[in-house]
């Protein structure tokens, strides 16, 4: 074999090589790039279902009468998603996860003043939290859709 075919070889070898480090440093990349959108899906649903039990809390609090309004973005890091309130925790539902917030244990009430289990909240609405007394003279939370 003379150099021209040592040369040809060794250029061969050397191009597979740097394609096998590309092809492996490509897969870290995508890897890492997947990581840090789930990271902020998960960081953006937990801020949010957290902002959602702070403003129940809040109104639950305070004296009857006390309104606070919720606003609800229409996704989450281009994720669709639902909130649940029930009496002791608010859930957020995603594709492929769910999140929860625990609140103080409360009364859920309709916008008529009828208790109920739970309250499903939908994204890009803006709901009203009101602390209020029912039927019964006891005091309840609304949560309902303006």
């Amino acid at each position: 074999m003379d150099s021209k075919g040592t040369y040809m070889v060794d250029f061969i070898f050397t191009i597979f090589l740097i394609l096998i480090i590309l092809i492996i440093s490509l897969n870290l990349i995508e890897s890492n790039l997947s990581d840090e959108k789930r990271i902020e899906l998960n960081l953006n649903a937990r801020s949010l279902v957290d902002s959602v039990g702070n403003a129940i809390n809040s109104v639950n609090a305070n004296n009857v009468g006390n309104i606070k309004e919720i606003i609800l973005p229409n996704n989450i890091s281009s994720s669709s998603y639902f909130i649940t309130v029930k009496q002791n925790e608010v859930i957020i539902s995603l594709p492929s996860r769910k999140g929860e917030s625990s609140i103080h244990q409360i009364r859920l009430a309709n916008i008529h003043g009828d208790i109920v289990n739970e309250i499903r909240l939908y994204p890009g609405a803006s709901y009203k939290v009101k602390k209020s007394l029912n039927d019964d003279n006891l005091t309840v939370i609304q949560i309902y859709n303006i």
